[in-house]
């Protein structure tokens, strides 16, 4: 239920961030501005661009020449449809529609007939200048309908797959009582603007949400969403942007949960953190390929009188993003000897040509992990014949030259517009970030490698 409410409040990374940080001001973490004081036993966190966060258990005994820094990491953002800089299309059909990019590798044919509303940030006008605020459209307003079946010819019956260009365009839906041709006549005959870029009743609506005056939107940053709320299915739940609001759900959640004594007798730097634009690289100045984890890292660490080069050897990342789970009308899409299945635990995932960054002698100590958390682990590896996702794991484990295993939640339909996954498993996988923060110490101390 915990989970459903924090997906329940996003929509975009933005919202992400934020729901992550009223955690963690509520449990005592303290936001970090441009000095940076910590010391042993603090709570600490910091935001970039506000799409991409990150928070820093110290803790109670942390020692620089015997701990490490252990990191559950995990991404913001999820595949999407996202408002373009001059949305504002001409009416079709006698409707208004705007013009949408599609962000990421999403399973768009998922988004057609559904209800869609929006987040993201607007960008108001203010005395001093200008200003970014949240704003979240719950109630739908958008629309993309399908084309009948009597109206497609054989092939097109066959496989649907609409041109993302042509046929992927939503109908602004105007409110009740509206007449759907007066709205189309009224942007018509409204002279053009460069400034009015978008609707203006789209405008008005999200001026709503924001609580801001539609005549201050200087611009959007606006992210298309399921408005339908998430919900249980019986033992499953089913949302939007379960990957990877998940993993950053369980990654700060895991940290915000440590056992107070656990804590107060760690000698480790904890570290939850999550980035934006995974979907699309993660080359931005919030993604995690960037030289932004490094940076806070060595704040961080010369704050408390330590270095980087003192800790990474002992230093741990755990790459969270969820996992392929055996779909039972799919069956041969999974290496007959890697099929991991929802609600029976949280999967190991392995590549040999390195799309995940996970080696067998890492991958057993987070078993050893597992085990004294009490949470049941799974296998992944893709088939020979079949292309390998990746994740942050690789890239960052490159940067920082740390110890990293990908991890992640089984689930169905990933990059769909709605996902499943089971409720044992979103539990899972927060317990095993818990237990990744108190336990890894000692499985690490117990381990001798080459």
């Amino acid at each position: 239920e915990d989970f459903l409410d924090f997906v329940g409040r996003t929509g975009s990374p933005a919202h992400t961030v934020a729901e992550a940080k009223k955690r963690l001001l509520a449990a005592g973490f303290v936001e970090l501005s441009d000095v940076w004081e910590m010391k042993a036993g603090g709570k600490y966190f910091i935001t970039k661009e506000g799409t991409s966060i990150c928070a820093f258990g110290v803790g109670g005994a942390f020692d620089a020449s015997k701990g490490g820094v252990v990191i559950a990491a995990a991404h913001t953002d999820s595949p999407c449809l996202k408002l373009r800089p001059c949305s504002k299309m001409p009416s079709s059909a006698g409707m208004l529609q705007i013009g949408v990019d599609t962000y990421g590798g999403g399973l768009w044919h998922t988004w057609f007939d559904r209800p869609l509303g929006m987040a993201g940030k607007v960008i108001c006008a203010t005395k001093e200048g200008m200003e970014e605020v949240l704003v979240r459209v719950e109630k739908p307003i958008c629309l993309i309908p399908n084309l009948a079946i009597h109206l497609k010819n054989e092939k097109e019956r066959q496989a649907f797959s609409p041109n993302k260009e042509n046929e992927l365009q939503p109908v602004l839906c105007p409110p009740c009582g509206s007449s759907l041709s007066s709205s189309a006549k009224k942007e018509e005959k409204q002279e053009e603007s460069p400034e009015r870029r978008h609707h203006e009743e789209l405008l008005e609506v999200v001026a709503e949400s924001a609580g801001v005056d539609a005549a201050d939107i200087l611009d959007v940053d606006l992210c298309l969403m399921d408005s339908t709320p998430p919900c249980r299915i019986g033992a499953f739940v089913s949302t939007p942007r379960i990957d990877n609001v998940l993993s950053t759900w369980a990654a700060f959640d895991g940290l915000i949960a440590m056992d107070k004594e656990a804590f107060q007798n760690s000698t480790d730097l904890m570290v939850a953190a999550s980035f934006d634009h995974e979907e699309v690289g993660s080359v931005s100045a919030a993604g995690a390929d960037s030289a932004v984890l490094e940076r806070w890292l060595n704040e961080a660490l010369k704050a408390l009188d330590g270095r980087w080069s003192d800790v990474v050897s002992r230093s741990f990342l755990l790459s969270c993003d969820c996992a392929h789970g055996l779909h039972p009308n799919y069956m041969s899409k999974h290496q007959a000897q890697h099929q991991p299945i929802l609600g029976k635990g949280i999967v190991i995932k392995s590549n040999s040509n390195q799309r995940y960054a996970t080696t067998p002698i890492l991958a057993q100590m987070l078993r050893k992990v597992g085990e004294v958390s009490k949470v049941p682990l799974q296998e992944f590896v893709v088939r020979n014949d079949c292309p390998c996702g990746s994740t942050i794991g690789p890239l960052l484990s490159a940067q920082l030259g740390i110890r990293t295993v990908d991890v992640g939640a089984p689930q169905w339909a990933m990059h769909s517009c709605r996902e499943s996954a089971h409720q044992d498993d979103v539990q899972a996988l927060r317990d095993l970030c818990k237990g990744f923060f108190q336990s890894f110490r000692s499985v690490d101390s117990s381990t001798k490698t080459l």
